[in-house]
């Protein structure tokens, strides 16, 4: 006997049906849909299995999502915290106006790791690497190490 049954109201089964015959969805999206479409119909999970090749085991989560937590909790999955950013835009927005600085004495323009190496002096971060500091240009479209200086005041002028 199954525990969990999957009973779509009309308008559930409007959303599930557009999903399926009309415009764009991720794929899983799209499969999960037919999943609870299947299930609504009574069919068991090895026959929705067969139908849409994967596995009873994958049918039967489908379905358990859709009564526990929902329409939206059974088609689509939770959002992921990912890695936090090290760095934040505030400290990016320093390095890049520190790149629009003079260089350093001795120096005609600014590399990757002069900037790294300014950038943890000054401690607008405590380690970048230069690496890093070419994503942040590239980003902003500078190119410090091909200017003298990139961006040019009125009073350097």
């Amino acid at each position: 006997m199954k525990i969990h049954i999957v009973s779509l109201s009309h308008k559930e089964g409007k959303l599930l049906n557009s999903i399926v015959t009309k415009g764009s969805h991720p794929a899983r999206v799209f499969q999960r849909a037919q999943i609870l479409l299947k299930a609504n119909r009574g069919l068991k999970d090895e026959v929705i299995a067969e139908h849409l090749e994967c596995t009873p085991q994958h049918a039967g989560r489908i379905r358990k999502r859709y009564c526990t937590g929902g329409l939206e909790h059974a088609l689509y999955d939770a959002k992921r915290s990912g890695k936090p950013r090290t760095f934040q835009k505030e400290d990016e927005t320093r390095i890049v106006a520190l790149a629009c600085t003079k260089a350093p004495e001795g120096r005609s323009h600014w590399t990757g790791e002069l900037l790294a190496e300014e950038a943890a002096r000054r401690k607008i971060v405590k380690k970048i690497s230069k690496q890093k500091i070419w994503l942040i240009m590239k980003q902003h479209d500078l190119k410090p190490w091909r200017e003298k200086n990139v961006v040019h005041s009125k009073a350097d002028r």
